[in-house]
């Protein structure tokens, strides 16, 4: 234990001023932070079941961010005996908040979705969510370029013909899983909800404040009043930026949670080939009326297959760069 005289010497010599600069700098860092988390409209959800009908928003099973995700060299598809054929789950003692469907679009990808529903089950397990996961895969027939929101749009519309009380839809990139299990995978009422603000190899910050890239939460109402998923752009990028546009202009003010909270490791993987029409398409976004999920009859595409797998709902999906003539025709 200091004595005072010793105490009195340590606040009088050169240190001091270094702890007060650091005490300056951990403030400005807290002030800044929060303002950011301000501007971005980030929050935690509430429960407001007051009369604990459903399962809680944030039930005692949760393990907050202890759970360490190992990037393996090799991974193998991964039991999980509380999850029926297709990747079917319900809590059994209590009733569900609400029912959702996870999309995840895939292409080529095989490493990537088994690490993710490695972790991806058990995360909305202790979260006692009630939901079924689809893979939706475009068909690899020479070197088609991956069309993103069409096999998204489709998803969307098979899933409500395979259960229709689904009513909240989380879109989910294939290289990004979870690593705190208090981001509870939900529908915000108020508006469509970015579950994934925070990515490690973007240094768990939100890079600007119209992101929903990687992991998107909407209601039906939502998904129909934004019309859905542009079904124009081919190539890697520009969708999410399209999809932004979209919330805004219906009259939505997007919430995410804390950067703290929504946090997400990204498993590293090849960019695609970028959308060589993305800059044309975003200057017309406002066509968003007239391309989207409401269209999607104007688009050239063949369903394949849908299978349940262990895991998961397979959904295939066939479709060429034709596709969108049609529709593409009609907007000029």
């Amino acid at each position: 234990m200091l004595s005072r005289s010793k105490f009195n010497r340590f606040t009088r010599n050169e240190y001091l001023r270094e702890i007060i600069i650091i005490i300056i700098v951990i403030i400005i860092i807290h002030i800044c932070n929060t303002y950011y988390e301000y501007t971005g409209n980030q929050y935690i959800l509430i429960d407001n079941d007051h009369l604990n009908e459903f399962c809680p928003l944030y039930p005692s099973t949760l393990q907050g961010s202890k759970e360490e995700i190992i990037m393996l060299e090799k991974v193998e598809w991964s039991d999980n005996p509380n999850v029926q054929i297709g990747g079917i789950y319900s809590p059994n003692d209590c009733k569900s908040r609400q029912e959702l469907a996870i999309i995840i679009p895939f292409r080529n990808r095989e490493y990537h979705l088994k690490l993710l529903l490695k972790y991806l089950h058990p995360f909305l397990q202790r979260q006692k969510r009630s939901y079924q996961i689809f893979v939706v895969e475009q068909v690899m027939i020479g070197n088609v370029t991956f069309n993103k929101g069409i096999i998204m749009n489709v998803a969307f519309q098979q899933a409500l013909n395979i259960r229709s009380t689904f009513n909240c839809f989380i879109f989910h990139d294939v290289d990004l899983v979870p690593e705190n299990d208090y981001n509870v995978y939900e529908c915000d009422q108020k508006a469509p909800r970015h579950l994934s603000p925070a990515v490690d190899e973007l240094r768990y910050v939100l890079m600007y404040n119209h992101l929903v890239g990687g992991v998107l939460a909407l209601s039906e109402e939502q998904f129909i009043s934004v019309n859905g998923w542009s079904n124009l752009y081919w190539g890697w990028g520009a969708e999410d930026d399209d999809m932004a546009q979209r919330i805004r202009n219906s009259s939505y003010r997007l919430s995410r949670p804390p950067n703290h909270i929504g946090r997400y490791k990204m498993i590293r993987h090849e960019k695609r080939e970028r959308a060589v029409n993305r800059h044309q398409l975003l200057q017309g976004w406002t066509r968003y009326l007239h391309d989207g999920i409401k269209q999607l009859n104007q688009v050239d595409y063949t369903i394949e297959n849908i299978h349940k797998e262990k895991l998961f709902t397979h959904i295939l999906v066939n479709i060429t760069r034709l596709s969108t003539h049609k529709l593409e025709y009609l907007l000029q």
